[in-house]
């Protein structure tokens, strides 16, 4: 039984981090509006990760939650594991890199007489990290997928499709 919590708990922190939640919202119960927050911030500010890639390539964490239809090896786990976890971390530096850089440029904004030096300093920091958010998952994405043998890859690709639709039904009814 706690294996399967652990594995359960693992999986939902890894969806949540693909989708711009940090560790330690993700973890918190019942702290559902953060998470939704979270989720927004991440697609508003991704260059349309979602729609643009992850329909075709959803990861690693999306790998893990599919395993058993993907039939991954015990040792494609683990690196998917792995390739999850440091997706987890870069994606969390990432938002936070552009929430400062945000904020920067807010501060800079309200000033009587702001330089415009800094305030185009400020608009090429959150611009760099609005796009680091956009590409630092491809490639975790990717590495994951080719993880997967020939065989792996025309299920995955069935599934993807699956996932992508059901996704779209839910947002638009």
């Amino acid at each position: 039984m706690k294996k399967t919590v652990r594995i359960v708990t693992t999986a939902m922190a890894f969806a949540a981090m693909a989708m711009g939640i940090p560790p330690v919202e993700a973890a918190m119960p019942g702290d559902t509006n953060a998470m939704a927050k979270m989720h927004r911030y991440f697609a508003h500010h991704s260059l349309g990760f979602p729609e643009h890639f992850y329909q075709f390539h959803p990861g690693p964490h999306w790998d893990l939650m599919n395993s058993s239809a993907l039939r991954l090896t015990p040792a494609q786990i683990k690196q998917e594991k792995m390739l999850g976890m440091g997706m987890m971390q870069d994606t969390e530096r990432g938002i936070m890199a552009l929430k400062k850089a945000a904020r920067q440029y807010s501060e800079d904004a309200k000033l009587p007489n702001p330089s415009i030096r800094a305030l185009a300093r400020d608009v090429q920091a959150v611009g760099y990290a609005q796009a680091y958010l956009g590409y630092e998952m491809i490639p975790y994405h990717i590495k994951g997928y080719r993880l997967l043998d020939p065989a792996q890859q025309v299920i995955y690709h069935r599934l993807a499709r699956e996932n992508w639709i059901h996704k779209m039904k839910m947002m638009h009814g």
